[in-house]
């Protein structure tokens, strides 16, 4: 029963852990990541002219308009460093930066969960405040209201020759999703952007959020014949053409495909250590099978009466094993920060994540309840088999 429940335990813990996965999937990354882009492939487009294609074609989204570039941030040293110091070097880092309407950025995206409440009102037009993720702010070295100076990749022709433009942003805030997100992108207001990026008027992409992100291909393939049909410039594409999310979607489905089946087959040796644990039971119960048998019981009643020992046993082991499950999850969940912290090792550094999410769902459990039980019920099949051809003459012969 001890081995079954330990078995049982790991196998609760390793569908917590991967459903904790998902939900940090949805809420962390595909919270900020644009469900759907619209852009025009003659480069810039017009508000107005997208928010009024897509609202006659009749589709619910909440969009926002966006203009994106390629740039290099630049963080000069606080004063007071040795010039010739490490530390007194300016940092250089490679980022994605984005230009945003607060307001409807905010209403789209689950940026606004990851920030300071004051940080996304600080983004006014004019103001050149710039939005870090958390990993790109201490690459640079910087933090909330320090300086860092924005380097486009175009370059500007002028009479000492082509230069690339460049103008200088306070830090309005922190963006801590704790993903890889943090190391990728910053965030400007969409005016500023227009103006770093000499941009007249219009936007590069427009993006749209869903209710449901994992339908945005089937969104995208409503989307994209009625724009073909009705002429329009623009055209779509889902989250899922990056390869990197895509990957890392299919990665976590076959992490818990492969780990369930392995953990599934620990709980398939436990249950099937019924089957010498009911067969010893058999052999100690002969006697009394048979003084049974000559009062009349049935080799139904035999049998059946090992497969309910059998699946009391599992049941047991279900039990205590769901509960030990629940418990060391909770446990990882709260002591691998403390771990982490101790021995200064990070065991989630390879991961998309740097937090333990375990995440108990119903769905799981009974999961794993049918794969057990189902497994107990068959090993207790033989031990009840071979009760049920015992010939009770025979043994009391003997006796």
């Amino acid at each position: 029963m001890l081995g079954f429940a330990f078995s049982i335990a790991i196998l609760v813990v390793t569908q917590a852990i991967l459903s904790g996965f998902e939900t940090e999937l949805e809420n962390r990354v595909l919270g900020l990541v644009p469900h759907v882009t619209v852009h025009s492939p003659s480069g810039t487009m017009q508000v107005d002219e997208i928010e009024e294609q897509l609202d006659r074609l009749s589709f619910d989204y909440r969009g926002s308009p966006a203009i994106e570039s390629d740039v290099l941030l630049v963080a000069q040293p606080h004063s007071g460093f040795d010039t010739d110091s490490v530390e007194s070097r300016a940092r250089v880092e490679a980022a994605r930066l984005i230009g945003i309407d607060p307001d409807k950025h905010a209403r789209a995206s689950a940026l606004g969960l990851f920030i300071d409440d004051e940080a996304m009102s600080r983004l006014t037009p004019g103001s050149f405040q710039i939005l870090l993720g958390r990993d790109k702010a201490r690459e640079l070295g910087v933090t909330k209201n320090d300086f860092i100076t924005v380097v486009m990749m175009e370059r500007t022709l002028t009479l000492v020759g082509a230069i690339p433009r460049q103008k200088r942003f306070r830090v309005a805030g922190i963006v801590n999703t704790l993903t890889f997100l943090d190391q990728e992108t910053a965030y400007i207001h969409l005016n500023d952007a227009a103006r770093l990026s000499r941009i007249a008027s219009g936007i590069t992409s427009y993006k749209l959020q869903i209710d449901d992100p994992f339908e945005a291909q089937n969104f995208v393939g409503e989307l994209a014949p009625r724009l073909v049909r009705s002429r329009s410039p623009f055209a779509a594409s889902a989250w899922s053409s990056d390869r990197r999310f895509i990957d890392l979607v299919d990665t976590i489905i076959a992490s818990r495909n492969v780990l369930v089946l392995i953990f599934s087959l620990m709980v398939a040796i436990a249950a099937f250590n019924l089957v010498s644990t009911v067969v010893v039971f058999v052999n100690e119960r002969k006697q009394d099978i048979a003084v049974l048998r000559t009062l009349g019981g049935g080799r139904m009643f035999i049998g059946s009466s090992f497969l309910i020992t059998g699946f009391m046993i599992s049941s047991l082991g279900l039990l205590f094993g769901g509960v030990l499950g629940v418990l060391l999850g909770l446990g990882l969940e709260i002591g691998l920060p403390v771990f982490i912290d101790l021995f200064r090792i990070n065991l989630l550094q390879e991961y998309f994540v740097k937090i333990l999410n375990v995440e108990f769902v119903i769905s799981d459990i009974l999961l794993v309840v049918i794969i057990g039980l189902s497994l107990s019920v068959l090993a207790a099949l033989y031990p009840a088999w071979r009760a049920m051809k015992l010939d009770p003459a025979e043994i009391l012969r003997r006796d």
